[in-house]
C-alpha cells in the first residue's frame, strides 16, 4: 500500500495544480464505481436540479451530522470524548469526497483503498486507527475512525463517518501519547482498516483484541459503540432524504454541494485576496527529543486569479520525535482551506475548497512522515501551520489580519486512586484568541470546537484530586491597540501519588503580534509555586512525579496583540487594570498609562510623557513581533526568516513584562 506522503507526490507530478480533485478516486482506485452509467446518470440528474431541494439536502446532511455529534456526546464514556467533543461526524460521497463540512481530514479514502465495492455490503461497518494505512485521514493513533457504508435500493450511495480521540489505545505511556517516542510502535496498537461488523455481525474477536490493549477498555468501548451508533443516525437521515427525493437527485445533490463551494470559494473567497507571494514562517519549539532545536514550518502563499497555492517547500524534515503529521496535499487543503469561513461567514466548506486551493507538501518533511516516524504530537503541526499562514496574510494584507494564537493545551494527571485502581484525568483547556483589527482577543479560548473545560465538581467527584483555583493570566494577552486574549491558569492539588503530563506549545516561543501588537506571553506549569520544592515545566513532558499534597498551577499562554499599544484607549486600559486583566505595571510599560493604584485615576498629563518618551525610544512598530525567545535566536543566527521580516525594527524593551516570567503568573478571577 502507497504511504500518504508518496502518494500525494505521485499525485502532483501526475496532475498539475489546475486538475480537480474529482479525477482523485479515479486515480487512486481505479474505477470508482462498477455501474459503467453512473457518471452519465448523476449528470442527467443534475441538470435542471431543483436549488431549494439542493438546499434541502445540505440543510438535511449538516443537521444529520449535528445529531450524530449530540448522540456521541450523550453516550460516550471518557471524558476528552463526551466533555471535551474531540471527535467529529462527517459525510463523504461513494468516490469519498467531503460533502458536510470539513471533518478535519478523515474521509472513507482507507475503506476505498482495501475493500472493492463488490465486498461492502449493508450492515457493514469498518473501524481503524492506522495511521500510515489511512491514506492521510488520521494523524496519530488515540484518534478511532468507524465508517459505515450507506445503501440505497442496494447501492452504495455513500459513507458516515466518525473519528474521535480515545483515552488509551495502548503504547508507553498512560493515555497513549508518549512526547519522546522515537516511532509509532511506542504510541499504542495500530489498527488497520477492517471490517468490525460483517453485514450486521460483530467480529467480537477483534473487537477483543483493540479492548484488551487499552488500559481503559470500558471508556474506548463506551466511545466506540457511541461511534457506531451515531453513524447509524446518518446512514437513516441520508436513507430517509432518498426516500423523499430519490437516490438520483440526493446523489446529485451531493455533488452540487461540493461545487457549491467550490464556486463561493472562487467568486467570493480568492478575491479578498491580493495576488503575489508571501511567505510566512514559524517554529514548533522543539521535536519532543532535542528540546534546544526548533522546527521549522514555512509556507509559501502564491495567489493567481483564480486559484491559490500553499507551498510548504523549505519546511524542516521528517523529525525523530513525535510532531510528524504524515497527511497529503488534498487533506491539508481542507484543513486550511476553513479559514475561508472568515471570509465568507456560514460557508460550509467540503471539498469543492479544493477546486480553487490547494497545498503542495514535498516529500519527507514533518508534513509527510514516513512509516515507522513517532506522530503522537502531530498537534505541534496542525497548529504552527495556521501560525506560519497567519504571519504569509499579515504580510499580504499589511497587517489587516487577526493576530496568532491556535494553542491546544492538554495535561493528564495519572496514577493509582485509593482503590488501588489505575486512573487517567486529562484536560483541554483553551488560551487566548489573538487580537483583531477592530476588538480585543476573546479570553481563553479552546480551539476544539464545543468544546468544555471540566468543571471542579466533576474533576472531584471521579479522581483524587483537588481543584483549588481557576482564572485568567494577568498581562498574558499581547499588548496592543486591541488587546491579545488572555491565557488560563489552573490549579490543581494532588490526594494521591502520581505522575503528569503536559502536552503544550508557545510555552518559549510567543503568541505573534501584528503590525504593532506585541506578543502574547508563553504558557508553561509550575510544580509547588512558591516553596522550596518549586519546579518549573516548559515544553511537552512526560511522567512528571508529585505527591501526595503537591500543588500543580498549569497556565495556558495569550493571544498576540494587534496595533500599538500606545494607540490602546486610555479608559480600555484603565478598565483592564480594574478588572485585573493588565496589572499597574503593565499599564505603565507597555500602554504608557499611568494611574492611582488606590483609586485607578489616570494622570493624563504623565500619560501623554510617558506614551511620547515610549514612542521615541522604542522608533517605528513592527509589522510581526515574535516575542524575545524568537528575537533573540533569529539574532544569533539560529532561526532564519524571510528577509521581509528582518527589515522590521525593533519594538523595544523587551524587559516590560520581566515581573510576568519572574512570578509565573498571577491571578484574575476566580
Amino acid at each position: 500500500m502507497t504511504g500518504a506522503a508518496e502518494f500525494s507526490q505521485t499525485y502532483y507530478d501526475k496532475a498539475d495544480e489546475d486538475t480537480a480533485f474529482a479525477d482523485y478516486a479515479e486515480f487512486r482506485y481505479g474505477k470508482v464505481t462498477p455501474d459503467p452509467d453512473y457518471d452519465k446518470r448523476i449528470r442527467e440528474a443534475r441538470i435542471g436540479l431543483d436549488p431549494i431541494l439542493v438546499d434541502i439536502v445540505d440543510g438535511g446532511i449538516e443537521a444529520a451530522v449535528m445529531e450524530a455529534e449530540a448522540a456521541v456526546e450523550r453516550t460516550a464514556r471518557s471524558s476528552i470524548i463526551r466533555e471535551q467533543h474531540d471527535y467529529r461526524a462527517s459525510l463523504n460521497t461513494l468516490d469519498c469526497l467531503s460533502v458536510s463540512r470539513v471533518s478535519w481530514a478523515a474521509t472513507a479514502d482507507p475503506i476505498r483503498m482495501k475493500y472493492s465495492l463488490d465486498k461492502i455490503r449493508p450492515g457493514d461497518v469498518f473501524i481503524y486507527n492506522d495511521v500510515y494505512e489511512s491514506a492521510g485521514t488520521i494523524g496519530h493513533l488515540p484518534d478511532y475512525c468507524v465508517v459505515t457504508p450507506i445503501f440505497f435500493d442496494k447501492q452504495l450511495i455513500g459513507f458516515a463517518q466518525i473519528f474521535g480521540h480515545v483515552s488509551d489505545v495502548g503504547g508507553r505511556m498512560a493515555g497513549s501519547w508518549p512526547n519522546t517516542s522515537k516511532s509509532i510502535f511506542e504510541e499504542g496498537t495500530m489498527c488497520p482498516p477492517v471490517k468490525m461488523y460483517s453485514q450486521g455481525v460483530l467480529n467480537e474477536d477483534l473487537y477483543d483484541i483493540i479492548l484488551r490493549n487499552s488500559r481503559f477498555p470500558e471508556d474506548l468501548r463506551g466511545d466506540v459503540d457511541a461511534f457506531v451508533g451515531a453513524n447509524e443516525i446518518i446512514r437513516r437521515r441520508v436513507v430517509e432524504l432518498c426516500e423523499r427525493f430519490g437516490r438520483d437527485k440526493v446523489e446529485a445533490a451531493f455533488y452540487e454541494i461540493i461545487d457549491r463551494c467550490a464556486q463561493v470559494v472562487k467568486d467570493i473567497g480568492l478575491p479578498f485576496f491580493p495576488e503575489g507571494e508571501f511567505v510566512g514562517e514559524d517554529f514548533i519549539e522543539n521535536d519532543g527529543l532535542t528540546l534546544d532545536e526548533p522546527v521549522k514550518m514555512k509556507i509559501t502563499l502564491r495567489k493567481y486569479p483564480e486559484k491559490m497555492i500553499l507551498d510548504f517547500e523549505g519546511t524542516a524534515g521528517q523529525a525523530k520525535g513525535p510532531i510528524n503529521w504524515p497527511l497529503d496535499g488534498r487533506h491539508y487543503s481542507k484543513w486550511l482551506g476553513a479559514f475561508f469561513k472568515a471570509q465568507i461567514p456560514g460557508i460550509i466548506i467540503n471539498e469543492g475548497v479544493t477546486e480553487a486551493f490547494r497545498c503542495r507538501i514535498p516529500k519527507r518533511t514533518i508534513l509527510s512522515s514516513e512509516f515507522p516516524a513517532p506522530v503522537v504530537s502531530r498537534m505541534t503541526c496542525m497548529l504552527r501551520m495556521i501560525s506560519a499562514y497567519t504571519v504569509a496574510l499579515a504580510k499580504a494584507f499589511n497587517g489587516e489580519v487577526v493576530a496568532d494564537m491556535q494553542n491546544i493545551q492538554l495535561y493528564g494527571l495519572y496514577g493509582e486512586d485509593f482503590e488501588g485502581k489505575l486512573f487517567l484525568m486529562r484536560e483541554i483547556f483553551g488560551a487566548g484568541s489573538g487580537a483583531r483589527p477592530y476588538a480585543d482577543g476573546t479570553d481563553a479560548v479552546d480551539l476544539v470546537p464545543y468544546s468544555k473545560n471540566l468543571p471542579a465538581e466533576f474533576i472531584e467527584q471521579r479522581f483524587p484530586v483537588s481543584v483549588e483555583r481557576v482564572g485568567l493570566a494577568i498581562d498574558s494577552g499581547g499588548p496592543g491597540k486591541y488587546r491579545g486574549g488572555l491565557g488560563y491558569v489552573k490549579e490543581l492539588r494532588t490526594l494521591v501519588d502520581a505522575h503528569y503530563t503536559t502536552v503544550t506549545e508557545r510555552t518559549a516561543f510567543a503568541c505573534i503580534g501584528i503590525k504593532g501588537g506585541r506578543w502574547g506571553a508563553p504558557g508553561g506549569s509550575v510544580k509547588n509555586p512558591g516553596t522550596p520544592s518549586e519546579e518549573h515545566v516548559f515544553y511537552s513532558r512526560d511522567a512528571v512525579p508529585v505527591v501526595a499534597n503537591d500543588l500543580i498551577r498549569l497556565v495556558t499562554p495569550g493571544g498576540g496583540g494587534w496595533g500599538d499599544p500606545l494607540e490602546r484607549d486610555i479608559e480600555a486600559v484603565r478598565m483592564d487594570v480594574v478588572r485585573r486583566l493588565v496589572s499597574h505595571g503593565a499599564a505603565a510599560s507597555e500602554y504608557g498609562v499611568m494611574m492611582d493604584p488606590d483609586s485607578f485615576e489616570v494622570d493624563e498629563i504623565a500619560t501623554e510623557n510617558r506614551r511620547r518618551e515610549i514612542a521615541e525610544r522604542r522608533g517605528p512598530t513592527k509589522l510581526i513581533d515574535r516575542g524575545p525567545y524568537a528575537e533573540t535566536l533569529i539574532k544569533q543566527g539560529l532561526l532564519e526568516v524571510s528577509d521581509s521580516e528582518l527589515e522590521c525594527t525593533n519594538c523595544a524593551d523587551d524587559k516590560v513584562l520581566e515581573h510576568y516570567w519572574k512570578d509565573m503568573y498571577k491571578y484574575s478571577g476566580t
